[in-house]
């Protein structure tokens, strides 16, 4: 509940800082591919093709400073073939094909720094983002299914370039995620490659 809580908080601030929107405004839409991290990849060794996110931001009166919030959905399979595991509580061993996936749904408030004026036609900038997320991870091996899921606390670095042309933009990116272990949840962490489009209103 305290978890439910402070992303309840989290998604009012991004909220804050969409209101801004009307006035000086940031739209953008990515598709990324990440790659897993540290223990993760113990986990999900593959890189991932399926990763996409939607950000809202508004300007603050510093005009190279804006807050905002973003939603996010990456998915990471991982088929293994043929392993023998054990199946803890006393079940022994199993030999069949073994296959590790999650899904991860993630609610952040966002700040990003342009360092140029955000009409500029090339515009690198750095974001930070801290919030939570809903993961589900999943191992199949043959007939037997163990699933952990619930809410974790999430955070996200990035830099970036924005290349703008008129009120639009293409925006490509590096970004890197973690997410601390929960109960039977595994941390997670991953890089990413990011390719978005961006649309202003000022």
């Amino acid at each position: 509940m305290k978890k439910l809580f402070i992303l309840c908080c989290l998604l009012s601030f991004g909220m804050a800082g969409l209101n801004q929107l009307s006035a000086q405004g940031v739209g953008e839409f990515s598709y990324q591919v990440s790659f897993p991290t540290g223990s993760f990849k113990d986990f999900v060794g593959k890189t991932s093709f399926v990763g996409f996110s939607g950000m809202g931001r508004g300007y603050l009166k510093n005009e190279q400073l804006s807050i905002g919030g973003s939603f996010s959905w990456f998915y990471f399979p991982d088929k293994k073939g043929k392993q023998t595991v054990e199946l803890g509580d006393d079940g022994g061993v199993y030999t069949g094909n073994l296959s590790n996936y999650t899904n991860i749904y993630g609610l952040l408030a966002i700040v990003q720094y342009d360092f140029k004026k955000r009409k500029e036609p090339v515009v690198p900038f750095v974001r930070a983002g801290i919030g939570g997320a809903y993961q589900n991870q999943r191992q199949d091996i043959g007939l037997y299914a163990f699933q952990s899921d619930g809410v974790q606390f999430m955070m996200n670095g990035e830099v970036g370039v924005r290349l703008n042309y008129g009120y639009n933009g293409l925006v490509i990116a590096a970004t890197y995620h973690s997410l601390p272990a929960a109960g039977d949840i595994k941390a997670t962490s991953f890089f990413g490659l990011k390719l978005g489009f961006s649309s202003s209103k000022y």
